[in-house]
């Protein structure tokens, strides 16, 4: 099978096979010191899919020469894989095992001409496995595999089918752009996910579900809020239905409060965190309501309103007591998602160390670094370096 995504990659920096091919192998032989035979014919089969795995310095020349972080942005996968042999592998190396790892329990879909409720399914039940990933080990695991299953489904949408199905798949095919966008978002490709986010936003209007709508649009808005783009994220928020499970809607307030704080708008802010509060007191149930708002746990409603304390802290400098409970409750929560909980965790330890806490933020800090160590997110790696700012040099404690 053709490797798409290492020729995407190459066209993507405009370089003809043979330039690539001279730029790696003068990457290989500075690092070695041994000439190299690495030429355009090697790039041509890699890219026709006949070499799937070269060697450790070609692929690392490779993801430097075509920025990219990891040997699976280029498609390229280890058709063998010895696990007795994993504390050998380097951090880079073992983000691609975790890949194949993942790429192995996602079964390929199959071309279709006719479409039915079946096919429709399976591309839910590939999609619930990639959010699954996402939370546990962050945006660069599933970010390619998520904007694979993202062309299959929209190429389906050729076929003949019941309009039921189609609305299904129209269903399917938001879900699976906010993932794609937002595992984008995630890995730090801002400008790859911006575009995502709008093909999930008209996919979920011609939809029709508003709850799809909101997670959506909450999801953009807060890549907004990461670029400090507060205007964007408050557009973004205005453009939702109202008509929303009560924990979606104390998602919305939540994310809205968020943006006021970067703005420094103080009542704004606070009247919104307090719609969060008391809006989320109504949920009683959340396996009662549609799949995807079963994460909006307790602990997430708090992180997020933790979160809007904390860029309202930092704005205008006013302190609220209730940012370290906020915070403090989402890091201690149960879950598996370790995303959430280190980037909980490190908020936390930056708020104790601007408050003076050194001897629990220290604490904290260094659950965070432990927690974020399994997870490939640019988002993480942003709040761990606030947190680093926060706690000052490591001579100064």
């Amino acid at each position: 099978m053709a490797n798409v995504l290492f020729k995407q990659a190459r066209l993507a920096l405009g370089l003809p096979q043979r330039q690539v091919a001279n730029q790696v192998r003068e990457v290989v032989e500075e690092a070695t010191g041994r000439e190299s035979s690495f030429d355009a014919d090697y790039v041509s089969r890699m890219e026709r899919g006949l070499i799937t795995w070269p060697h450790e310095h070609y692929r690392q020349a490779l993801c430097l020469v075509l920025r990219v972080e990891t040997a699976a942005e280029l498609g390229l996968v280890a058709k063998q894989i010895h696990h007795d042999h994993l504390d050998e592998v380097s951090d880079s190396n073992r983000r691609d095992v975790l890949a194949v790892a993942l790429a192995a329990i996602l079964p390929p879909a199959r071309p279709v001409s006719r479409l039915r409720r079946a096919d429709v399914t399976a591309i839910a039940e590939r999609t619930s496995a990639l959010e699954h990933s996402d939370r546990v080990s962050g945006g660069r695991a599933v970010r390619d595999f998520a904007l694979r299953e993202l062309q299959t489904a929209i190429g389906l949408t050729a076929a003949s089918t019941t309009p039921a199905v189609r609305t299904a798949l129209l269903g399917a095919i938001t879900r699976l752009a906010n993932l794609t966008a937002w595992s984008s978002f995630d890995a730090g490709l801002y400008d790859e996910a911006r575009p995502l986010f709008q093909l999930g936003l008209t996919a979920g209007r011609e939809h029709g579900d508003p709850g799809l709508l909101c997670h959506l649009a909450t999801n953009a808005a807060r890549q907004e809020i990461h670029l400090r783009r507060p205007g964007q994220a408050l557009l973004l928020a205005e453009r939702v239905d109202e008509r929303l499970p009560a924990a979606a809607q104390a998602m919305l307030a939540a994310v809205t409060a968020q943006a006021h704080a970067l703005t420094g708008d103080e009542q704004q802010a606070t009247r919104h965190l307090l719609a969060a509060e008391r809006t989320y007191e109504r949920v009683t149930d959340l396996t009662a309501g549609p799949a995807w708002t079963q994460t909006i746990t307790a602990a997430k409603v708090g992180s997020d309103t933790g979160f809007a304390l904390y860029l309202l802290f930092t704005t205008t400098g006013h302190h609220n007591p209730q940012v370290v409970a906020d915070l403090r409750r989402a890091a201690e929560a149960r879950t598996t998602q370790a995303r959430a909980r280190a980037m909980a965790t490190a908020r936390l330890a930056t708020v104790l160390y601007r408050q003076g806490d050194r001897s629990e933020a220290d604490h904290h800090a260094t659950q965070a670094a432990a927690l974020a160590a399994t997870v490939g997110s640019a988002r993480l790696t942003s709040v761990l370096a606030d947190m680093r700012r926060a706690a000052g040099p490591p001579t100064a404690r």
